[in-house]
């Protein structure tokens, strides 16, 4: 499945926060709380592993069916384009195997980004009014183990099957399954709901550490595993953490509500209430409704933004490996520690960011984001013009602070969203998260098979055009914070004022 960076777009957000009562946890009671709390860690771990491997995987073969079975290159030209070896292939070789796996990255990405979409519209308001995260846990788990035997047989049956039915196999059922949208979704719910609003940064904080450790070595293992096992050998091993995962997910996961009796006997209308109009329209309601702060304004530039941070995320990732394979000569295993360097890199980078511009510095959140937006231009023009791999890998250390853009879009959310509404206003995120890859995989896919000819690297324009957008979005929720905190500060005044002159007043009263 096509995973980009979700360290950029979930983990550093928890690591670097604190407890609300910070002096009553010590490092101790910490590592003590998650070790005697663990629920979903080991279900992410056998999780994300092989879904990681799995990606560069099916990318590789997708490059070798491209050439061999749909382009009929001879033997030789596509040995040679697997070795990356430049004597055995001419470069309009690799441009048009390169064209048709971007084509069908197009294709995918719509399908990956449709029916999700409207699943989400659904699915996030069912699991609040039932309290039910563990389908929305398994399902993505299901469909990737569906995904990844399908995928197995493309490879083990070579040559009778072309690249369009390793497109479908990859896509189909895990896109009908909800993806990592609907992961997520129910992942970081399902362990919110677990423990009080004080252990809850921890808590989650455990999720994310596992979530970090699991796609860094993934990313480290797909090269070397492709190489070691071929790609039947890697789905093979994939396909048993999977079950592995689901298995636990079912045994192990209890959720938190149980099945009321009403709830069953209501069982047979579940279908026609499951995706009843009201809660969609009740969910946006909510989301956007007016309050105090311009929420309403504010919530929708936090959607925007959510679209901007994440579709070019999306779009870069599903063309950089092939990039790099035409511009760098790179193989899969250049690729995967050009990955951990990478995820490395936005952790460390995040938790600087955090502990020293927001906490020691005091700066708003929005002024993270801006900081993030810089970086990630400067980065792109790096990668766009780099002429060789070092200059490539100056742009992951530039765009070090890239991952606190989406830090700064949920801080800013959860201070202006009251807790009881958090549920359906995460059900929006999912939302235009899910719609970035519909949008922006084509997009970048295309423009990358427009350009690839002449200016390869142009989809890194794409995202800096983009950014500029972002930037203006994270200008305008500061000069709004700003202008908010001016006004309470106005208003504290003035109580504060008003106070003290009652104060005063109260021995005269009692005088008389």
């Amino acid at each position: 499945m096509s995973i980009p960076n979700l360290t950029s777009a979930y983990s550093v957000e928890f690591l670097a926060r604190k407890p609300e009562n910070e002096e009553k946890w010590t490092l101790g009671r910490k590592l003590k709380y998650i070790v005697n709390n663990i629920t979903v860690e080991p279900l992410l771990f056998l999780l994300l592993v092989p879904s990681a491997m799995n990606n560069l995987t099916t990318l590789n073969l997708n490059l070798e069916k491209a050439c061999r079975i749909n382009l009929h290159y001879n033997s030789s030209v596509c040995d040679a384009l697997a070795m990356r070896d430049k004597s055995g292939y001419e470069t309009y070789h690799e441009e048009e195997v390169q064209k048709l796996v971007s084509q069908m990255t197009t294709i995918k990405m719509i399908i990956v980004g449709s029916y999700p979409t409207l699943l989400m519209l659904f699915v996030g308001s069912w699991s609040d009014r039932h309290g039910r995260r563990k389908p929305l846990i398994l399902m993505p788990i299901f469909g990737d183990l569906v995904s990844t035997i399908c995928l197995y047989f493309c490879a083990y049956y070579f040559l009778d099957l072309s690249i369009e039915w390793t497109m479908m196999a990859e896509t189909i059922p895990f896109a009908l399954c909800g993806t990592w949208t609907c992961e997520f979704l129910g992942l970081y719910t399902y362990v919110s709901g677990l423990c009080k609003d004080e252990e809850r940064t921890v808590r989650i904080g455990a999720v994310t550490v596992c979530q970090i450790i699991s796609l860094t070595l993934g990313m480290m293992l797909s090269g070397v595993m492709i190489n070691v096992l071929g790609y039947k050998g890697v789905y093979v091993l994939s396909s048993v953490l999977l079950t592995l995962s689901f298995i636990y997910g079912v045994v192990m996961v209890k959720e938190s509500n149980i099945q009321t009796d009403k709830e069953k006997a209501n069982a047979e209308n579940s279908i026609k209430e499951f995706f009843s109009t009201k809660h969609i329209v009740s969910t946006f309601k909510v989301c956007f409704k007016n309050g105090a702060d311009n929420r309403r304004s504010k919530m929708t530039v936090l959607m925007l933004l959510s679209f901007m941070v994440m579709g070019p995320l999306f779009g870069e990732y599903s063309v950089v490996y092939i990039y790099t394979r035409l511009k760098f000569k790179w193989s899969e295993i250049d690729f995967s520690i050009y990955s951990t360097v990478h995820s490395i890199v936005q952790v460390i980078g995040g938790s600087i960011a955090l502990s020293f511009f927001s906490k020691y510095l005091g700066c708003d959140d929005a002024t993270l984001g801006i900081i993030a937006t810089i970086t990630k231009i400067c980065a792109c023009i790096i990668y766009a013009f780099a002429p060789s791999t070092l200059i490539f890998y100056v742009g992951a250390f530039a765009e070090i602070f890239h991952s606190t853009c989406h830090i700064a879009m949920r801080s800013i959310m959860a201070k202006l969203v009251p807790p009881q509404e958090l549920g359906q206003t995460n059900s929006i995120f999912a939302i235009f998260e899910s719609i970035t890859p519909l949008l922006f995989g084509p997009l970048y896919n295309k423009v990358y098979k427009e350009t690839i000819n002449t200016f390869p690297g142009s989809f890194y324009i794409v995202t800096v055009s983009l950014n500029f957008v972002t930037l203006f979005l994270f200008i305008w929720m500061y000069r709004a914070n700003k202008n908010d905190g001016n006004k309470n500060s106005e208003q504290y005044e003035a109580v504060k004022q008003e106070s003290m002159l009652q104060v005063k007043e109260k021995p005269d009263s009692h005088g008389d």
